[in-house]
């Protein structure tokens, strides 16, 4: 009789599993077509906080409004995958060649939202229809002069840094990073990887973060002429695991909201800044302690600028969630496109990634006042 029992257990668990499964896809259609029947404008998406952005950007960050960045978007062909990979970039380019305006006005960030890739990658639900998807144009929230660099050369013998999104991430998550890195002269890649939210290709076998990352940076001496003068890279969430296995001791990484360890416990050589929150939902503080290795020195907020920073920092924040560390563009249009989702999300305890905390906060701007310069100085100091 135990043995029935804990049969209709499971029984109920799987039809519970079904219901679950067609309310989520039926969740993720309607939040698509309200929100696609509604925003339907060719203006800048969800510009509509870029105004008080840039404004709390220009205020709480070093003024950059005399430098000009540029933006280029690459693709990276694997032809072993018959795929071109999108990787945004930025960087300084040399103020003789720049001939357009230096206005921001015309710069945007062509970014998607796939509910196809959403509800592949959180329920394996392989059937939802391609164009239930959203463009938007994401509004740079950088106070630098911004132009196209499509015909603009990359600088050579400059410090390269990668940019890892995380799980459902997209090229842009940490736009707002490569902004003020790229004023300081640093060249940022920050390609599309399998688990992005964007969909710009299919998942395959064996197509994997290593592997672009290899593809980029061939691109990148052969192709492109880059010749890195260091190399660093920037991950967040699941990207901070992309982080620890790219590259070698030489490279100088930042793990933002994940461990700066290797799960399977191979030690990581080279300088490496941790920036974790605890109130961040995906991290406990048993977890928290179990991801600071020993010999990371703890920042404190407040005097963490004051002196040269250790080779191996951490700094544990009270108030961002996972999501606050991300662009406040990208995380506005992830919001609101599925906000309607949000509830029956929480009703079936699906877990949301902070998203429903983000709805509330919005706080990414706040975030970025602090993480970014304590970014920006580390890696100066160790890759310049």
């Amino acid at each position: 009789m135990p043995h029935q029992g804990s049969q209709k257990e499971s029984i109920s668990r799987i039809v519970t599993r079904k219901g679950f499964m067609h309310s989520l896809v039926l969740a993720f259609l309607a939040a698509s077509f309200v929100v696609a029947d509604a925003a339907s404008s060719p203006r800048p998406a969800f510009a509509f906080m870029a105004d008080t952005q840039q404004t709390d950007i220009k205020n709480s960050q070093q003024d950059s409004s005399s430098t000009t960045i540029a933006y280029r978007e690459l693709k990276v062909n694997l032809p072993q995958f018959n795929v071109d990979v999108p990787v945004a970039t930025w960087f300084k380019p040399d103020d003789k060649l720049i001939d357009a305006p230096k206005t921001n006005d015309s710069v945007v960030y062509s970014h998607r939202i796939s509910v196809k890739r959403i509800g592949s990658l959180l329920a394996g639900m392989n059937f939802i229809p391609e164009f239930v998807s959203k463009e938007f144009e994401l509004s740079p929230t950088t106070s630098a002069s911004i132009v196209y660099g499509n015909d603009l050369p990359y600088p050579s013998d400059r410090p390269v840094v990668f940019l890892a999104h995380g799980f459902l991430g997209s090229r842009f998550d940490l736009s707002h990073v490569a902004e003020e890195l790229a004023s300081q002269g640093f060249v940022c890649l920050s390609p599309e990887y399998p688990e992005s939210l964007a969909s710009s290709y299919a998942k395959m076998e064996g197509l994997d973060r290593g592997v672009i990352n290899d593809r980029l940076l061939d691109t990148m001496q052969t192709d492109l002429g880059i010749k890195a003068s260091s190399y660093g890279i920037i991950g967040h969430s699941l990207g901070c695991g992309t982080a620890t296995s790219t590259g070698d001791d030489s490279w100088t990484r930042v793990c933002i909201a994940g461990p700066p360890i290797r799960r399977d416990g191979v030690e990581v050589g080279g300088n490496t800044l941790s920036i974790v929150s605890l109130n961040d939902g995906l991290v406990t503080m048993s977890r928290l302690e179990s991801m600071l290795p020993s010999d990371f020195v703890r920042l404190q907020e407040n005097t963490m600028m004051n002196a040269p920073l250790p080779k191996k920092s951490a700094i544990i924040l009270t108030e961002p969630n996972h999501i606050s560390f991300l662009a406040g563009n990208a995380n506005d249009a992830m919001v609101n496109f599925l906000s309607p989702l949000l509830p029956v999300a929480q009703a079936l305890s699906i877990p949301v990634l902070d998203f429903d905390k983000y709805q509330e906060s919005r706080d990414s701007v706040q975030t970025a006042s602090v993480v970014i310069p304590l970014i920006t100085a580390y890696l100066k100091q160790y890759m310049m």
